[in-house]
């Protein structure tokens, strides 16, 4: 376990960013346009803003348990799994600004977030494991 300073605000600041998104797609899907090309708002429809209720409600699931790791002592693979868990939408964010006609370039800017996060976590967590002594 790591009794690293910043450990606690790591899983906040996370637990915030999964939030605050996940409730702007769940309860407000149309805010979501502005990360859509003219093509991706054309593509919207009643069952696009569906989806992004369940996505956004995902999100805040995700930020509910960040929250709750916060109060625990976490180890390398807790917090690895964190960073991992951070990388994976940074990965879907690139897939669709690069591979779809959708997205505009400013779902960029979460997806920076996303991979700051990613780093964020790796980085914790070879500092957690490197003061386990051997």
């Amino acid at each position: 376990m790591t009794s690293d300073r910043w450990v606690r605000p790591y899983f906040l600041a996370m637990a915030a960013y999964w939030t605050i998104f996940g409730l702007g797609a769940a309860l407000s899907p149309g805010t979501m346009n502005a990360f859509l090309t003219p093509e991706g708002v054309a593509a919207s429809t009643a069952f696009s803003d569906h989806v992004w209720l369940h996505a956004g409600l995902d999100l805040v699931t995700v930020g509910v348990l960040l929250f709750g790791l916060s109060f625990v002592p976490a180890g390398s693979l807790i917090l690895r799994v964190a960073g991992v868990a951070a990388l994976l939408p940074a990965v879907a964010i690139g897939i669709s600004v690069f591979g779809t006609p959708y997205w505009n370039g400013l779902f960029i800017i979460p997806g920076i977030g996303f991979l700051a996060f990613a780093a964020g976590g790796l980085v914790l967590a070879q500092r957690a494991a490197a003061a386990v002594p051997s």
